[in-house]
């Protein structure tokens, strides 16, 4: 074959790849060589489809990024390499150089625009000088100025577009496969080294002025489109099938080899399916993109860097006492951490944890101490972040360390086991059976909209003519694609989900059923329910039966001390942190002005009683306990909640003390924390008026009595559960 560029133009599934591989081969039949270029993870796939025609030798397959070092390299114009996190934190720091402060975010923003400008060839001149086009024309100049011979991906591909191509040993063929389409400078280089060897180039969209040297038809392909009632059965039939699908045929199954068998669903989901991978026995392989922080090492640097500790990070740091109780709290943050610790006499691996993340003067220093100390083995991935985070930010450099570290990604793995891939992931590998999850609308888009800093009709203006449209409208192929990914494809949707009904792409029919295909699938139709509680203990206070008509499980478990008791926010630090409050500049002010009203009151009165015990926020007597004040305490900004479907403890406590012969009155108040007490009303209730509040309480008393006493303390869902702090136990119960 003649050198030169041979276009092929195909859509999704046509046999683009397969007509590279038999090129490839006839080459490789001849002793010759040839290199394959494609996305990283198709690598595994295109060994696995070579290697199922037979013994192959001479076929290397790169990536575009790999050639252009090759190219380099044999050029002798290789030089210092800048990696992804490299170039955000120089933009960061051109960022402090012109605007002072900057955030990871910010810099990451700039730095992906920076390299669409440089995959297309332009320099920060063909930028305009106004507007945020403008500013991002500053950043790019500084950038450049900061990299200081260093080169970024996006300059090995420009200088290769311009190095002497003295590849050695030359190939044979170079095939490029798996693109949907490709930038001007790619076409450029693949121009030049078309001029000395055989290129095969297969796209599903060709650049302007490219004519196709062959064109595909679209190959048909075997699918069926499955309708599910909601999420959760969409994946446990997923799940049989594909147990079917691997299980031997001696019991019944398909036979299917898992490498033969893929899964693409948002990679919101694909957690979820490895979970259940274990039940049902499947062997899942997570394909989504693996960053540094994913990595068990990775995991426990950001759980020391994480600006709002958890108990999940400490007891990943190895502080397990401290950790199990911040975790069983839901506690996250410094001063709620601190205050858990104080209370529950952990301070001292409370300041274990705190001088572990506390930088030392030499920061370096520290973090290889720190590394260290948390198991890293291999520590200069690690490092080299930070000191990319010092360049960004010396003054700040631990929130750049924590980006720079979820932002590197490493090298993609093969597959071990049926695929679990994310859409962008299943592009440019196929299978000889795929299912898709998910598919209503707006599940798989590519998300194009308008820049931030180019928008549409900047892209058509002067040099920036070069620059692609953002909004094409490429979603159509990209759904053609997915649907695609198999000789024979599986299309999944629920019907509903939490949010209600989804708009499917294409409407299906219900399977059939499946067996089922794991132990608890097949256990006996009746599941183990454990017993309802029962207690014939009185109920912790008043409101605690009130609450009874809500949820009976929630009023049980309130009996047990499982958290402290419900105070307004604010108030519930009186009367023990009287001092530390009057120092707080916002409080104490308030504070000094009702100073002789709240040191004159009693705080979380409780109240014993023959059947219950009440519980009054505040209490205040005056004249010798001939008046008496009840206050209602409250958050700052709550509405009062005095009517009877919502407090009964205040309406009781102001007819027991009309009962008592000392007291002529009792006034009732409701107070906002930092607000002023208001009045319920401006007179006091006195003996012989009708309370008819309480009049309509003592019914809904009596009949919260009988069932408390009956012991059903079953749960009761409802939209009071969105208040409730129990972290879900009643369903945890019911499991």
């Amino acid at each position: 074959m003649k050198p030169g560029l041979y276009p092929v133009l195909g859509p999704p599934a046509s046999g683009k790849t397969t007509l590279a591989l038999e090129w490839a081969l006839e080459v490789l039949s001849r002793r010759g060589r040839g290199y394959f270029v494609g996305l990283p993870h198709q690598r595994a796939y295109v060994y696995r489809l070579l290697g199922g025609r037979g013994a192959a030798l001479g076929l290397e397959f790169l990536s575009f990024q790999a050639l252009y070092y090759r190219v380099l390299a044999e050029a002798g114009r290789l030089g210092p390499p800048l990696p992804g996190a490299g170039r955000v934190a120089l933009v960061g720091e051109a960022l402090r150089e012109l605007q002072g402060g900057v955030a990871p975010g910010e810099a990451r923003l700039f730095a992906r625009a920076i390299a669409e400008l440089k995959r297309h060839g332009l320099s920060p001149f063909a930028l305009p000088k106004e507007g945020e086009a403008g500013r991002l024309r500053r950043v790019y100049l500084a950038y450049e100025r900061l990299k200081r011979g260093h080169l970024d991906y996006d300059d090995f591909r420009f200088q290769a577009t311009k190095a002497p191509l003295r590849l050695f040993p030359r190939p044979d063929l170079v095939v490029v496969d798996g693109y949907r389409e490709l930038g001007p400078l790619d076409l450029r280089f693949l121009r030049r080294l078309a001029q000395q060897v055989p290129v095969l180039l297969t796209l599903e969209l060709l650049p302007e002025g490219l004519e196709p040297w062959r064109e595909l038809p679209p190959r048909p392909v075997r699918k069926e489109v499955w309708a599910l009632a909601n999420p959760v059965e969409e994946a446990r039939h997923l799940l049989r099938a594909l147990k079917r699908a691997l299980a031997p045929r001696a019991l019944g199954g398909e036979g299917l080899d898992p490498f033969a068998v893929m899964v693409v669903a948002p990679e919101d989901r694909i957690p979820g399916f490895l979970l259940l991978g274990d039940e049902y026995g499947l062997p899942l392989y997570d394909g989504r993109e693996r960053a540094l922080a994913d990595t068990e090492e990775g995991e426990r640097v950001l759980a020391l860097l994480n600006p709002f500790p958890t108990g999940r990070d400490l007891l990943a740091l190895g502080f397990a006492a401290l950790g199990r109780k911040a975790l069983r709290l839901g506690l996250a943050g410094e001063e709620a951490l601190r205050l858990l610790a104080e209370r529950e006499g952990l301070l001292q691996e409370w300041q274990e944890f705190l001088a572990l993340r506390t930088p030392g003067p030499d920061l370096l220093a520290w973090g290889e101490a720190v590394l260290e100390r948390l198991g890293v083995a291999v520590k200069e991935p690690f490092l080299s972040r930070l000191r990319l985070a010092l360049r960004a930010d010396a003054g700040d450099p631990l929130a750049w360390w924590r980006s720079l570290l979820l932002d590197e990604t490493l090298p993609p793995e093969p597959p071990r086991g049926v695929a679990l891939l994310p859409p962008l992931r299943a592009t440019g590998v196929r299978a000889e059976r795929a299912y898709v999850l998910d598919w209503v609308a707006g599940r798989y888009t590519l998300g194009e909209g308008e820049d931030y800093f180019l928008l549409e009709e900047l892209r058509e203006r002067g040099l920036l003519q070069g620059l692609p449209r953002r909004l094409r409208g490429l979603d159509p192929l990209f759904l053609e694609e997915l649907a695609t990914r198999g000789e024979e494809v599986y299309l999944l949707y629920p019907e509903a989900g939490p949010s209600g009904a989804y708009e499917p792409l294409e409407r299906g029919a219900r399977p059939a059923p499946l067996p089922p295909a794991s132990r608890l699938e097949a256990l006996p139709e009746e599941p183990f329910a454990p017993p309802l509680p029962a207690s014939q203990a009185p109920p912790a206070h008043l409101e605690v039966l009130r609450r009874h008509g809500e949820c009976p499980f929630r009023t049980y478990l309130e009996r047990f001390p499982l958290r402290a008791e419900d105070g307004a926010l604010g108030w519930h630090l009186l009367p023990e942190g009287w001092d530390r409050l009057l120092a707080d500049p916002q409080v104490g002010p308030w504070l000094k002005a009702h100073e002789d009203l709240l040191q004159a009151m009693s705080f979380w009165v409780r109240w014993p009683g023959k059947r219950f015990v009440l519980r009054l926020d505040g209490l205040r007597r005056e004249e010798e306990g001939k008046v008496v004040h009840i206050y209602r305490l409250l958050p700052a900004g709550q509405d009062p909640d005095l009517s009877p479907g919502k407090r009964w403890s205040e309406w009781y406590a102001v007819g027991a003390f009309l009962q008592r012969p000392e007291v002529e009155g009792v006034y009732l108040w409701t107070w906002n924390w930092l607000d002023e007490p208001r009045p319920y009303r401006d007179r006091p209730f006195r003996k012989g008026e009708r309370l008819r509040p309480l009049e309509a309480i003592r019914p809904r008393v009596e009949v919260a009595l009988s069932e408390w006493q009956g012991g059903a303390f079953h749960p009761k869902p409802g939209s009071h559960c969105w208040a409730c702090g129990l972290e879900d136990i009643c369903r945890k119960e019911e499991a």
